[in-house]
């Protein structure tokens, strides 16, 4: 995971390989770290090869978590595999997708 700043400041967590019971913690300690300081974090999960439930239940904690820090967490250049998988598991609908 590389952290990266917009020209507006906004950050993005550019994402690569796997998102699962190894990375999960990382990503979730990322994402927190930058939520507490930004009204908007960037995701980008283009890297992403491939989500698994811990993975999943990450993403939907992290959002929920950085929600509270009163910040938005956005998950941009979701592949398809991995879009497909929120749609189907409705995610989708909860989280912010662009």
């Amino acid at each position: 995971m590389e952290r990266k700043d917009g020209e507006d400041g906004t950050p993005t967590l550019v994402c690569r390989g796997r998102l699962n019971l190894e990375s999960a913690n990382m990503f979730r300690q990322e994402v927190k770290a930058l939520s507490s300081n930004h009204d908007v974090v960037l995701v980008d999960m283009n890297g992403i090869g491939a989500v698994d439930s811990t993975g999943l239940g990450s993403i939907l904690g992290t959002y929920v978590s950085a929600k509270n820090d009163g910040c938005q967490m956005v998950l941009v250049n979701v592949n398809s595999r991995v879009r497909d998988l929120l749609n189907v598991t409705k995610l989708a609908t909860v989280l912010t997708v662009r």
